[in-house]
């Protein structure tokens, strides 16, 4: 079975903060109004009380991503990554995997072309982190 090398699961994990931070920011960006509503959502938002909605949730869970990915990174230097944890980053593939088949059938084509690759990319790293890891020292 595949199972990525502590190097691969710190390189993952990292980029899986940055890019969750980054997340995070652009759906601050949105609550506040610098990007319209419009364009958010695969384009089916109708008022702004359904982005306010829609963008805490959105910012609740990438908070949690965020913190997932943090908690990934000191498991991972301590040697061990505990099943639950593993289990979060399976969810987490999962939810992006979705998302990217609902961003295939979004009504703007800035979502769909912007947004379907990094969500697969999302998905496609995040399950990275979901086989067993024990930190593998030799004892001679």
């Amino acid at each position: 079975m595949w199972n990525p090398s502590k190097k691969i699961r710190t390189i993952t994990s990292k980029i899986l903060f940055i890019v969750f931070s980054l997340t995070s920011i652009f759906h601050v960006l949105a609550l506040f109004q610098i990007i319209p509503y419009q364009y958010l959502w695969g384009g089916r938002l109708q008022s702004l009380e359904e982005m306010y909605v829609m963008e805490s949730i959105s910012l609740i869970a990438n908070a949690f991503f965020v913190f997932a990915s943090y908690l990934y990174l000191v498991y991972l230097k301590n040697g061990f990554v505990p099943t639950w944890i593993r289990i979060v980053f399976g969810f987490i593939a999962f939810i992006f995997f979705i998302n990217t088949i609902g961003n295939l059938v979004a009504v703007t084509n800035l979502e769909t072309l912007l947004a379907t690759p990094i969500t697969a990319f999302l998905s496609v790293v995040s399950f990275t982190l979901v086989p067993k890891y024990e930190n593998q020292t030799s004892e001679l």
